[in-house]
């Protein structure tokens, strides 16, 4: 008896072996026929059996059924239960026959469903969710492509930059920064993004080297797109590089004559070497070369006026120019005791007041009835133009005693606001 018994129970363990083994089988069979709800039951209790769930073919099926309904749905929850079901087929048994037949395909449907999720919250501006798609279909690629499967999941550039832009929209730096610098380094060129954003990155770290670097490789990549000259102007500016920053806005004036823009934006950025600002917006000590740099803008400034007679900005920074160099005088004159007011220096220092407020004062009227006739659609930028504009106005005619026009001014400044 005891001998029949003992058979009995060999028996019964090798019946449900085989029976969770054919578990396996009609979850594999449900689907083939789309029944997902049953081929989920059957390989659930596959693994739920101590004789099948460490069989890799358990696992690789229940790969297959995941991929199935999230490349049919979507889903990219789904997508990861069936790369976390791949994976762990594969460490059972890394020459697993199916997946040396199948696993290129299947990894990449994965892949894919993820990334194009990725792409989709990218066009919401998601950008979390975005990176976090893209981050997770690299380590779908980066997974497969370890393992020698007789083929590899090549490197998409393009999401490569798209990773890296989602990061730095979602404000993960140093996660931007790995993935724009990898575009780069691939040679990315659908987007001259790539090197803007990358520069800014760099510009944050305070990385000068990297910075400069990344500019010049978007000049060198893009050599149309005007953006990267003036990025380079802007390093060698914040950088302190005055005379690098001068021969290049000089080289570009030198290309671009008789360019309204170029002539004003280089009279700006001279006139702002000219009259450098503290971190607290103060007023810094000026250079050595200051009267040098002052006649360039003036020239500049003069020159942006033929081209474009009625540009209020042109107009306004002419005048403010001039006004700025009185009010400089002003404060010379201001610093004499009384005693010395009567002396030829302060006759001197007036007259150069007086002299320099009245070169002024037609150029930011221009600008004021410039800036007026197009009050209603003024960016903000020129509202503060047109303020600082109105402002100087209104001190000029104060010191002219001209009370009419004062209150003319005063009305606009009221308006405006």
């Amino acid at each position: 008896m005891k001998k029949l018994l003992v058979s009995l129970v060999f028996c019964s363990a090798g019946l449900v072996a085989v029976a969770q083994r054919a578990k396996v089988n009609s979850a594999e069979d449900a689907l083939a026929k789309k029944d997902y709800d049953k081929a989920k039951a059957d390989i659930q209790a596959a693994l739920e059996n101590e004789k099948t769930k460490g069989d890799a073919k358990t696992w690789y099926v229940k790969g297959k059924i995941f991929e199935a309904t999230a490349t049919e749905k979507k889903d990219t929850k789904e997508a990861l239960e069936a790369f976390d079901a791949y994976k762990k087929a594969l460490d059972i048994n890394a020459k697993l026959p199916e997946a040396l037949l199948e696993m290129y395909n299947r990894m990449f449907n994965l892949y894919a469903t993820i990334g194009n999720a990725g792409y989709a919250n990218l066009n919401d501006q998601k950008w979390d969710s975005a990176y976090l798609h893209f981050k997770d279909a690299f380590s779908i690629a980066d997974f497969y492509n370890s393992k020698n499967l007789g083929s590899t999941i090549g490197t998409d550039t393009s999401m490569t930059f798209y990773a890296g832009y989602a990061a730095s929209q979602a404000g993960k730096k140093d996660d931007a920064l790995t993935y724009l610098r990898k575009a780069a380094d691939l040679h990315f060129k659908a987007e001259p993004a790539l090197y803007v954003l990358l520069a800014q990155t760099y510009e944050e770290k305070g990385d000068n080297a990297n910075w400069l670097k990344t500019i010049e490789e978007g000049k060198a990549t893009f050599p149309k797109d005007k953006r990267f000259n003036d990025m380079e102007l802007m390093y060698y500016s914040k950088t302190g590089k005055t005379s690098e920053l001068l021969g290049m806005l000089e080289k570009k004036m030198e290309e671009n004559p008789n360019d309204f823009q170029t002539v004003l934006d280089y009279g700006i950025r001279v006139d702002n070497l000219a009259n450098p600002r503290g971190e607290n917006g103060s007023d810094a000590a000026k250079p050595a070369n200051y009267d040098e740099l002052m006649n360039k803008a003036e020239a500049a400034y003069k020159k942006a006026i033929e081209l474009k007679a009625d540009d209020a900005t042109a107009n306004f920074q002419l005048g403010a120019l001039y006004f700025n160099r009185a009010v400089g005088f002003n404060k010379e004159l201001n610093a004499m005791d009384s005693k010395s007011l009567n002396t030829p220096k302060a006759k001197e220092l007036q007259a150069k007041v007086t002299g320099l407020m009245d070169q002024a004062l037609p150029f930011f009227e221009k600008a004021d009835e410039n800036f007026t006739a197009k009050a209603a659609s003024l960016e903000p930028s020129d509202k503060q133009t047109y303020e600082s504009c109105l402002y100087a106005l209104q001190k000029i005619y104060a010191i002219k005693n001209d009370n009419a026009k004062v209150e003319v001014v005063k009305k606009k400044l009221e308006n405006l606001k």
